[in-house]
């Protein structure tokens, strides 16, 4: 499913791809994973999600995340500055899309998530029938919130004891 761009009311939201091809913006992005994939937001994450050690450590991170889904940055409207990312990832498996996002704790506490997710889905309901999953650690109930905020409801069928996942059927 191709992305396009859309934003809120303080916030850019833009596929990836185009943005990479770039040399200056791509050492952009990187140098601002080191600033949003902090210890704090990685802690509820698999291992692969975490930034890894070493001078090429965004770049490959980068890499593997475009070989794997799309991505979307998220830019601040106000300073331009990289704040998050919205990580969708095909699963035919279950004939669906699964969401994840990440943002710079500096950015916590004030509704970026919840409008982003929000706006996504807005996005979404021009592009045709879809459905989105989030999973969430249930040690993060924040993470949780936003998928609620942005119309998502619990699946007790797909969720464990130690994940819950959410999903969104867009029409």
């Amino acid at each position: 499913m191709p992305f396009t761009a859309f934003s809120t009311d303080r916030f850019l939201v833009q596929p990836w791809g185009p943005l990479l091809r770039d040399a200056d913006t791509r050492q952009f992005i990187e140098h601002a994973l080191h600033e949003i994939l902090t210890p704090a937001v990685t802690a509820h994450l698999p291992g692969a999600l975490h930034l890894g050690q070493g001078a090429r450590a965004a770049s490959e991170w980068i890499d593997a995340r475009d070989a794997e889904s799309d991505v979307l940055t998220i830019t601040a409207k106000e300073d331009g500055r990289l704040i998050g990312l919205v990580i969708l990832a095909p699963d035919p498996t279950e004939a669906a899309l699964h969401v994840g996002y990440l943002f710079a704790e500096r950015v916590w506490g004030q509704g970026a998530a919840s409008e982003v997710l929000t706006g996504l889905v807005a996005s979404l309901r021009n592009a045709g029938p879809v459905r989105l999953v989030g999973g969430v650690d249930r040690d993060n109930p924040a993470s949780a919130r936003v998928l609620e905020k942005a119309g998502f409801a619990l699946d007790p069928a797909l969720s464990t004891p130690y994940s819950a996942l959410y999903g969104l059927d867009i029409a």
